[in-house]
């Protein structure tokens, strides 16, 4: 029998493989089993931040939970490297450069557990400000402790789950700054493994004006 740390290893290994080649793991979300069905609540408290009325885009939409728990006033378009549907925008936010969205189109920028698979969350938050004027993103902070040792084992261990990135709160917050967003508001979802903070960033551009 393999030992289960052989099958961490090699994951864990893959994940810094594609973190390097800026690679998308496109076959472990064909598999809809890798969807928890606790993600609905995520869906629920975001769908709760988002303002009445609004032009919603989800990028890493999955099974497309947030529409069923949106307000009806609002509009939703789901983006994913799979295509579920026919709707779907397939797109593979790894992939350079990044193409242009309609203008005029979008609100709302939904990130529910996507953040920690990109190798270039600046890129793409800096790509995504020039069409919403909010973004709503999940993801799963590092302690701002400052031990280099407790630093790379974190990275190791969140590689051991697909994840590519391994941010402080305030490294976080500092990414949406520099593309000009604001954190407006932050809360909790406790899910089963722990509590996991929602943050609502706020830009400053108006409805309606592409940044040049």
């Amino acid at each position: 029998m393999i030992p289960a740390n052989f099958h961490r290893i090699i994951k864990t290994t893959a994940t810094l493989k594609r973190k390097l080649l800026r690679q998308a793991d496109p076959r472990r979300w064909m598999d809809a089993t890798n969807f928890s069905p606790e993600w609905i609540e995520r869906s629920r408290i975001i769908a709760g931040l988002i303002p009445k009325g609004s032009r919603v885009i989800e990028f890493g939409a999955g099974l497309s939970q947030l529409p069923s728990v949106l307000d009806p006033s609002c509009t939703y378009a789901a983006s994913d490297l799979i295509g579920r549907s026919n709707e779907t925008l397939i797109l593979d936010l790894e992939k350079r450069p990044l193409p242009s969205l309609p203008d005029d189109r979008f609100d709302v920028a939904v990130f529910a557990g996507v953040l920690e698979y990109l190798s270039d969350v600046p890129g793409v938050i800096s790509w995504i400000s020039q069409y919403v004027s909010t973004c709503i993103a999940s993801y799963e902070c590092v302690p701002s402790d400052g031990h280099i040792s407790a630093r790379l084992k974190r990275t190791w261990n969140r590689a051991s789950l697909g994840w590519v990135n391994s941010y402080t709160e305030e490294e976080l917050k500092a990414i949406f700054a520099r593309a000009g967003f604001l954190c407006g508001t932050q809360t909790l979802w406790n899910a089963k493994d722990g509590s996991e903070p929602i943050f609502m960033f706020l830009g400053a551009r108006p409805k309606g004006a592409r940044k040049k």
